[in-house]
């Protein structure tokens, strides 16, 4: 159902290591003081994507869509969240992102490069981060305050939100990662269920990655 036959530029766009969906969960990492999305719940109408290499849901929640997915990240929790903490002082590990601008302690803009013919993303986004002992959850709202300038072909992300959520699975973690899926710009729809499919895997793998761990299914 979800296997759509692409031209060439898009199939090249989702093999790319410059694809932008795989990391826009990279800037979602930065604690704060305050800042809560509202976010669909377990009783929202979630349409399974993929069961592997990970599960990937979507919804439609008050009108814009929303995407999941879970994982296991075979590294303790501790360290998990300590590589989250620390995503935005490495941003030169990761040659999709082309820049990124501290604008305040809970504040950052991100501008994404995505590869030709289609336009770069950027997101202006304010970070919570709660310790809840066993879980760790790191959110995101967008900060329109923040008055960011557009940047000249550049296509602005007004809506990306979100949150990881860690629970520790003793010298395991439980991840999910929740986003705000618009892509905007030039993107063809036919493509988002692709798109949303690659980026819930590339978030959780690259943050297994972080830890030289294994990524697991439930």
């Amino acid at each position: 159902m979800y296997s759509i036959p692409m031209p060439d530029f898009y199939s090249f766009f989702y093999r790319s290591r410059h694809h932008s969906m795989a990391v826009l969960w990279l800037w979602a990492v930065a604690p704060a003081t305050m800042a809560q999305a509202q976010m669909p719940g377990n009783d929202a109408t979630w349409k399974e994507l993929a069961q592997e290499p990970v599960h990937v849901e979507c919804t439609d929640f008050n009108g814009k869509p929303w995407c999941r997915s879970r994982g296991l990240v075979m590294a303790p929790m501790a360290s998990v969240s300590e590589a989250l903490k620390q995503m935005r002082h490495n941003s030169d590990m990761f040659e999709n992102v082309i820049s990124v601008a501290i604008i305040s302690s809970d504040v950052l803009h991100v501008v994404l490069d995505y590869p030709p013919p289609l336009d770069d993303r950027d997101y202006v986004a304010k970070y919570t981060f709660t310790d809840a002992g066993d879980t760790h959850t790191y959110s995101w709202v967008p900060a329109p305050e923040a008055n960011v300038p557009n940047v000249e072909g550049v296509v602005r992300l007004p809506n990306y939100a979100g949150e990881w959520r860690l629970e520790s699975q003793g010298e395991a973690t439980w991840v999910r990662y929740t986003w705000q899926a618009e892509i905007n710009g030039s993107f063809p729809s036919f493509a988002y269920s692709t798109a949303w499919k690659k980026a819930g895997h590339e978030a959780l793998k690259d943050l297994a990655n972080t830890q030289k761990a294994e990524l697991r299914t439930e």
